[in-house]
């Protein structure tokens, strides 16, 4: 509509300046060169309109012969081009697809047709590279990349992640570390950062990308917190080792604020309390764990703080620590064996009824009750038949591993079996039936996921027949 609107706008305006001569009409006379030449106003103006045009059109066309040449050329490198992304974009689908005779022969096509923008092909042609096993070649290719502005990160990329199938984890963070240079927001940087910090005990740095995960969003709060707790225990862990005793007790202080529902970091919180002195923070801190989630190494920690005090005194103790979560099934655990230790025999008869009570005698109630009857009543006969039945007891109370289902007896920041990070959960008793349960084989043994709470044991498949199983620890 504006376009249309100027165009009448300017054909009114040569109408006005046509009919304004058109009515004052006059004569012109031009001698030139012994030649006279009479005509009017309006003829003139129209003979001069004429050849300006004329003037145009020639300058135009002589434009047009001056730069075929160039245009023709241009012409020729713009099909080069589009046949060389082409080429590209049909080395990268094979790439995808796995197919690496295609994959470099398009990238050797794409570099011939491309020639002048050589970081377009690199990234192509070290991927063929790879396909094609000839990693050295893939390497040179990165390596090149680091040359150009526009590729460095991608050679970085290229080159980090080559390093960590060689298993070479040191030379990987320096490569985590630059790309984090030059794009610190990246979430694969922010990643791959704290993967391998944190693998090769670089604390401190995996810690500051956790920090910067949850800063850019990256990670929620709630992960970053865990994950940055499990770190600082490690750390706590580390520098215990080292004799840097108050420095482990600040770094266990730390991962316990982060992360108070964390069993390990609370366990050994109370430890470093311990170890400086600081008994009734020791027995504070394990008092208001025991609250909120029981654990037996937190029971076993809590008996350590009065190293001098009798068994008898030390069950007493527990018992008052353990009133605020009296029924709980770790309650019980944990006060057997502490009147086991004391020979106080009816209340260790009485806490492992009421365990087994809870999901069936589990494998660790049944020896328990093996311990008992040789202690108390000296009854090998019948400690036997106990031992014996906890061969065959379920497993529930153990660290599961969440990404591969394997067992541990002890907490560890990675699982023994798959390495996974932060994996290994604390599962309950909980009761199995063919409805809320799904068998998945693994060697000899078979995990048991319930759908509905979604707790894991361990069981040979013999153990699982019929239609209800019940799960102990």
């Amino acid at each position: 509509m504006k376009r249309t609107l100027i165009y009448f706008l300017k054909l009114a305006i040569v109408l006005t300046i046509v009919i304004w001569i058109a009515n004052r009409p006059g004569l012109v006379s031009i001698d030139w060169i012994g030649y006279r030449l009479e005509t009017t106003v309006g003829v003139l103006f129209l003979a001069a309109v004429a050849l300006a045009i004329s003037a145009a059109f020639l300058y135009r066309f002589w434009r047009s012969l001056i730069n075929a040449p160039a245009l023709f050329g241009q012409a020729r490198q713009d099909n080069r081009k589009k046949r060389g992304y082409k080429a590209l974009t049909h080395g990268m689908v094979a790439v995808a697809a796995g197919e690496a005779d295609t994959a470099l022969a398009m990238a050797r096509k794409a570099e011939n047709l491309l020639s002048d923008e050589p970081p377009l092909t690199m990234l192509l042609s070290a991927q063929a590279a790879q396909l094609q096993g000839n990693e050295e070649a893939a390497t040179n290719y990165f390596k090149a990349m680091l040359e150009d502005k526009e590729t460095r990160f991608l050679g970085l990329r290229g080159l980090l992640m080559q390093a960590q199938r060689r298993g070479d984890f040191a030379e990987a963070l320096e490569l985590a570390k630059q790309a984090h240079a030059l794009s610190p927001k990246t979430p694969w940087v922010q990643e791959s950062l704290f993967e391998l910090s944190e693998a090769t005990g670089q604390f401190a740095i995996a810690d500051q990308a956790l920090k910067e995960g949850a800063k850019t969003k990256n990670l929620t709060s709630a992960e970053a917190a865990r994950k940055r707790a499990v770190v600082k225990l490690q750390q706590a862990l580390k520098a215990n080792d080292q004799g840097e005793l108050q420095a482990s007790l600040t770094f266990a202080k730390e991962a316990y604020k982060l992360a108070p529902d964390l069993v390990p970091a609370v366990a050994f919180l109370a430890e470093a309390y311990n170890r400086a002195g600081r008994i009734k923070d020791a027995e504070k801190t394990l008092k208001k764990a025991w609250s909120k989630q029981p654990h037996r190494d937190l029971a076993r920690v809590f008996l350590t703080l009065w190293p001098s005090e009798s068994n008898v005194e030390r069950a007493k103790r527990l018992g008052q620590m353990v009133a605020q979560n009296k029924d709980h099934y770790e309650s019980h655990i944990a006060l057997a064996e502490a009147n086991l230790s004391a020979k106080l025999w009816g209340e260790a008869r009485r806490h492992l009824k009421q365990a087994s009570a809870q999901g069936g005698p589990s494998r660790l109630v049944c020896r328990l009750m093996g311990r008992l009857e040789q202690e108390e009543h000296g009854d090998n006969r019948a400690a036997a038949e106990w031992f014996e039945k906890s061969e065959t007891a379920l497993i529930a109370h153990n660290w599961v591993c969440e990404s591969c289902g394997a067992i541990a007896e002890n907490w560890q920041a990675h699982c023994g079996d798959c390495g996974s990070f932060d994996s290994l959960s604390w599962k309950r008793p909980t009761i199995l039936t063919e409805e809320n349960a799904i068998g998945k084989a693994t060697g000899t043994s078979l995990v048991l996921e319930n759908t509905e709470s979604n707790e894991i044991v361990i069981a040979k498949p013999t153990e699982i027949e019929g239609a209800a199983r019940e799960t102990g620890a």
